[in-house]
């Protein structure tokens, strides 16, 4: 499963229930591939930044295989915004 840019747009209580939906609907071996914005974004515009730890909070049943600062492209700038890039395998 490819997430670019929706984990990042949850309240900070519903990233919780949304590792429960996935963990629902990805088998055993599965992936889950995963760019967010990062906290290490400046500034306050845009969606809520995660912070690493919050990635890595992926646990029961989960393998954590990579976590990479990255940038990535936004429709509302020509800038590049800071960001998490996340491989994680279903176990």
């Amino acid at each position: 499963m490819l997430d670019c840019g929706l984990f990042h747009a949850f309240d900070d209580d519903d990233p919780a229930r949304f590792v429960d939906s996935l963990r629902a609907v990805i088998p055993a071996g599965g992936h889950y591939y995963m760019a967010c914005f990062s906290d290490r974004q400046p500034g306050d515009w845009g969606p809520r930044r995660i912070a690493r730890r919050e990635i890595t909070s992926f646990t029961d049943g989960w393998q954590i295989d990579a976590v990479d600062a990255a940038t990535m492209q936004i429709n509302v700038s020509t800038e590049c915004v800071h960001a998490w890039r996340a491989a994680i395998t279903r176990t």
